[in-house]
């Protein structure tokens, strides 16, 4: 099928609205997610837009509204392997839009003034939360630009928009993996008490536990590493035959040291880790996980975005991670 191109090699919208019969109006607004477009024209318009190949030069039209292009993305928390990849995953999302990133980083336990914490001219603000102090931020923004938070949402005005995972919809997915597998005490590796992922995890667990009324003991990591875990572990209490960890890095702590102690995985004790860190498929064994939707929180983080810098209305999201088993607990006896 021929495809209808401008001179930059790129399909433009009016391209799009030609061969959809409708007018470029028609189609900014599908483009822009706008809900007066009856269904039936938004479907063709769509379907036309895919088959072109048709992307929405966000950044040109910046410029019509006085705006910069440039959206700026805070980490207030450390990048840790989940927000790594989810801030990949944003920047890429808005680059597809033809927008700019900038970045900044709030140090811990430091307080920023609003020219700080934003720069001037830029048209939106992504913040990568996670740790209990993160949301303050949010609260400072929203005050001067449209704001989407990544994570929890607890104590966030209701002008923000917010993307989070079900963190203790996974952790419910991997305690009863490890039951439905016959493991009848299990562990808990925590992850540090000032971080809700790893608080909505503990909570997971135990509600799983408490669900199928067997015994549990918990032991709370200061930290999100490897090393943590594995002195942790020094002191697991006998009997422990599934684990449960709240990250990968933990995991991989525990499983050196039940290799250490002459224990096989999974034939003695099961381990499930938490993020489906790279590398945690080349374990030994490779690592059972649940994999967070990093690409998806992105995605959907820009898209209300730019709805919101549109004069669209906050949304939130909660988005279910996925169970995967490796053999670290698969054949479990």
């Amino acid at each position: 099928m021929s495809q209808i191109v401008v001179g930059n090699g790129r399909p433009s919208l009016a391209d799009v609205a030609k061969k959809a019969g409708v007018s470029s109006q028609t189609v900014s607004r599908v483009v822009r997610g706008a809900d007066v477009v009856a269904p039936r024209t938004r479907d063709k318009v769509l379907a036309i837009v895919a088959e072109l190949g048709y992307q929405p030069n966000l950044a040109a039209r910046s410029l019509s509204q006085r705006r910069t292009g440039v959206v700026h993305v805070v980490n207030a928390t450390p990048l840790f392997h989940g927000h790594a990849r989810t801030f990949l995953e944003v920047v890429g999302a808005l680059g597809e839009l033809g927008l700019h990133t900038s970045m900044s980083v709030v140090p811990f336990g430091e307080e920023l003034t609003l020219n700080q914490l934003i720069p001037l001219g830029v048209d939106g603000l992504v913040i990568l939360g996670g740790h209990s102090c993160s949301s303050h931020w949010a609260e400072v923004a929203e005050t001067r630009v449209p704001v989407v938070f990544l994570g929890q949402r607890i104590g966030l005005p209701d002008s923000v928009s917010s993307v989070g995972v079900d963190q203790a919809h996974g952790a419910l997915l991997a305690t009863r993996h490890l039951l439905e597998g016959g493991r009848q005490r299990l562990l808990h590796i925590c992850g540090p008490r000032d971080w809700l992922d790893a608080e909505e995890r503990r909570d997971g667990f135990i509600s799983a536990c408490e669900e199928a009324g067997v015994s549990f003991e918990k032991l709370s990591s200061p930290t999100w590493d490897a090393r943590s875990a594995h002195e942790l572990a020094a002191d697991m209490p006998e009997g422990i035959d599934g684990v449960f960890a709240s990250n990968d890095h933990l995991a991989l702590g525990v499983m050196r040291r039940l290799h250490e102690r002459g224990l096989s995985i999974p034939h003695d004790v099961s381990v499930v880790g938490f993020d489906d860190a790279e590398g945690s498929d080349c374990s030994w064994p490779p690592l059972s996980t649940v994999r967070q939707p990093f690409r998806e929180v992105g995605q959907t983080a820009v898209a209300q975005l730019t709805r919101l810098m549109d004069a669209g209305s906050p949304e939130h999201t909660l988005i279910r991670p996925e169970l995967v088993v490796r053999g670290s607990s698969e054949g479990q006896p």
